[in-house]
């Protein structure tokens, strides 16, 4: 071989060892710029799981504090659907005591009719409690309507779950309210009871003293 030749073969390698290591290194970029884009692939990828992660998990507590509205208005309903029976219960009460206040009022007028002009019977006798038992029948139809509206209402912002709670516990609130009131009512038909016996205690007693009382003989 020359050495013409040779050189030429020593400037043909060269230039390949050249593009060989231009080569090389296009590679070697277009691998970093690869890695790179794994990387941020896998950064986004980790970014959205951990996003539908809480999306999930948001949604999960959603779905729990639904189920427990739904079941507090059931059990609301159901209360409701108590206190009207309590307050038919009332009502039915409030109807048997203007009929047997009515008809005691009429045998004691009947009876004091009957007595001497000069006996004078003492008496306290309680007020009647038919204006008080309205007025708490009243209440109460107005404390169920309340509650009615604000169930409709309720119903109509789930949206807004923390007030929706709040909501719930201030009408459970006021069902406890009702009922205390539905015990006063109670205690006052019992009170109506009380007076009616101790009413048919003194007509007894008026009668038995005007039979003996000597004032009266005379």
């Amino acid at each position: 071989m020359s050495l013409d030749s040779l050189y030429r073969q020593i400037l043909l390698s060269e230039h390949q060892l050249s593009e060989r290591a231009q080569k090389l290194k296009d590679v070697k970029a277009a691998i970093a710029r690869s890695n790179e884009r794994i990387n941020n692939e896998r950064a986004n990828y980790q970014q959205t799981k951990e996003q539908l992660e809480l999306k999930a998990q948001q949604s999960s507590t959603m779905r729990l504090q639904c189920d427990l509205m739904k079941k507090s208005e059931e059990q609301m309903l159901k209360q409701i659907e108590e206190l009207l029976c309590q307050k038919n219960h009332l009502r039915e009460h409030l109807d048997k005591i203007r009929k047997t206040s009515k008809e005691e009022e009429e045998m004691f007028r009947q009876e004091i009719s009957r007595f001497n002009s000069d006996f004078s019977l003492q008496r306290s006798r309680a007020p009647g409690p038919e204006n008080q038992l309205e007025s708490d029948l009243l209440r109460l139809d107005q404390e169920v309507e309340a509650l009615h509206k604000e169930m409709e209402l309720m119903r109509c912002s789930h949206s807004n779950t923390r007030s929706s709670d709040e909501e719930m516990r201030r009408l459970l609130l006021e069902l406890q309210g009702v009922d205390y009131t539905q015990k006063a009512v109670d205690q006052q038909l019992e009170e109506a009871r009380t007076t009616t016996e101790s009413l048919r205690s003194e007509l007894q007693s008026a009668s038995h003293k005007h039979l003996t009382d000597s004032t009266c003989l005379r």
